[in-house]
């Protein structure tokens, strides 16, 4: 898995790709997103950048509509209050998420 690493928040698009990111808003590290192909840019209802370490993406389905997460985690070497912070954030994303809708 490679790290995106531009400055902030966004989307970005290329001849076949929309790239959607969240990335550190001052310096080049960490950062998550999505490589989505245009082809299916119709299905993408949602992008939210919630901070340099996770995004989420809701997808339309054909009989369900999908949420998708993308977290980076925290390391062994960081300490316990920052563990807690990013798993609390990780658990508030998830249950902010819609429910089958």
């Amino acid at each position: 898995m490679q790290e995106m690493r531009w400055i902030g928040s966004g989307t970005i698009e290329k001849k076949k790709w929309i790239i959607f990111y969240s990335c550190d808003n001052k310096e080049h590290k960490l950062g998550t997103g999505f490589v989505i192909h245009k082809k299916v840019k119709h299905l993408i209802m949602n992008f939210q950048p919630k901070s340099p370490r996770m995004c989420w993406l809701r997808i339309r389905g054909k009989i369900f509509n999908y949420s998708i997460i993308n977290a980076h985690a925290t390391t062994e070497d960081k300490s316990d209050t920052e563990k807690d912070a990013f798993y609390d954030g990780l658990r508030n994303l998830y249950d902010a998420s819609p429910n089958m809708t």
